[in-house]
């Protein structure tokens, strides 16, 4: 093992991967499920709504198929990262990772302020990737995995 490996608890990696692969299903929902489904409006119906102005109606719907497509390939693209560099203990994984914690955050942060309740589900679910990334914190330190990294470290290039 290089230095820029740590053992990587299980429990680690499959705290991450579960908030991953539980963000692909969010983005299929989303994606998939018909925009009047998905959609609260105070006072008329998504379909008197799209009936008013068709275009803005449009526009939303694809709107919201458009995030579930980013949100799977990036909840995709993390569940990969979670299940084999990370879980191999590999340094830049562990940095990479952190953008699931901010992501779910900042979406959680934006439901509460617009009073959606599901915002609880997005903020445990972060709490849950942060502490995920937090457990192997201690090896990381003990390796010497600190804020700055060189080039080297970046690409590898101490492999035999």
């Amino acid at each position: 093992m290089d230095a820029n490996r740590v053992t990587i608890p299980k429990v680690s990696w499959i705290l991450v991967l579960t908030v991953s692969v539980l963000s692909v299903l969010s983005a299929l929902y989303v994606g998939l499920t018909p925009t009047a489904d998905q959609t609260e409006l105070q006072g008329r119906t998504w379909e008197q709504f799209a009936n008013q102005d068709p275009e803005v109606a449009g526009l939303y719907a694809m709107d919201l198929a458009l995030l579930g497509m980013s949100i799977g390939a990036f909840a995709v693209l993390a569940a990969v990262i979670a299940a084999i560099p990370y879980r191999r203990g590999e340094r830049w994984a562990w940095y990479a990772l952190w953008v699931v914690p901010l992501l779910w955050g900042g979406v959680a942060a934006r439901m509460f302020i617009d009073q959606y309740s599901a915002g609880s589900v997005y903020a445990i679910a972060a709490a849950v990737a942060v502490l995920g990334l937090l457990i192997p914190i201690r090896r990381h330190r003990s390796k010497g995995w600190g804020l700055v990294m060189d080039q080297r470290d970046t690409l590898n290039l101490n492999r035999p």
